[in-house]
């Protein structure tokens, strides 16, 4: 099923400090000297790295937003609740997301023309049947987004292979990664590097043990080689 792809930019302050980040550069890469400002950069990738997966669990699922949209065109005037979400107080978020892709559609309409203007349409709700033709457009345009179903794809984790690349090339290291033939276990300093780097991101984007990060690592270095 598709999902609503994620919008903005998020930073979560990693697991672990700036401090513990500078010595696991140390033992990945004891040659290379990282500046103050390059093991700040580095910190700060991750944070976003952590805030990237955090905002791919929370996408919301098209369909869901499509029927709601579906719903409101077909009885406007009970669905004020709905309609207020852009409102202050708490809301039900999605209430918001469907409120956000009803005032995309209004705002591209011509007698309309503006954001400011749809908010104040769907705030007074006197032209019940331009939102009701709204909705319908906004759920037919949601319907055919694409997109496969099931969980978001993991591209936090093309973002933590990268950095994971870019300490390499600092270092002057071989990025190597493979599975031992004999023992069966991961081997290799891209692997090493994204154990010791892995405790620095929420331990349940982590989850799985040392073959789940190989695997991780093998389907991002794919994917970074595709782009």
């Amino acid at each position: 099923m598709a999902r609503i792809p994620t919008s903005g930019a998020t930073t979560v302050t990693p697991y672990r400090t700036e401090a513990e980040l500078r010595k696991v550069l140390k033992e990945l890469s004891p040659e290379a000297e990282f500046s103050a400002s390059e093991v700040k950069n580095l910190y700060w990738r991750l944070g976003a790295i952590v805030g990237r997966w955090s905002a791919e669990q929370s996408r919301l699922k098209t369909l869901s937003i499509a029927r709601r949209l579906t719903a409101i065109s077909k009885n406007v005037a009970a669905a004020t609740d709905t309609l207020s979400a852009h409102q202050t107080g708490i809301q039900d978020v999605r209430d918001i997301e469907v409120v956000s892709q009803l005032k995309i559609v209004l705002a591209a309409d011509p007698e309309v023309g503006s954001f400011e203007k749809a908010d104040e349409l769907i705030g007074l709700q006197k032209d019940p049947a331009k939102l009701a033709e709204a909705c319908l457009i906004a759920a037919r345009n949601l319907k055919k987004q694409e997109g496969k179903g099931g969980r978001p794809p993991a591209q936090w984790h093309d973002d933590f292979t990268a950095l994971l690349l870019d300490i390499a090339k600092k270092g002057d290291v071989q990025p190597t990664s493979w599975k031992d033939s004999v023992s069966d276990k991961r081997r290799g300093w891209l692997f090493d590097a994204a154990r010791s780097l892995e405790p620095f991101l929420n331990p349940k984007m982590v989850v799985g043990g040392e073959e789940a990060t190989g695997s991780r690592l093998d389907r991002s270095k794919e994917r970074l080689k595709q782009r």
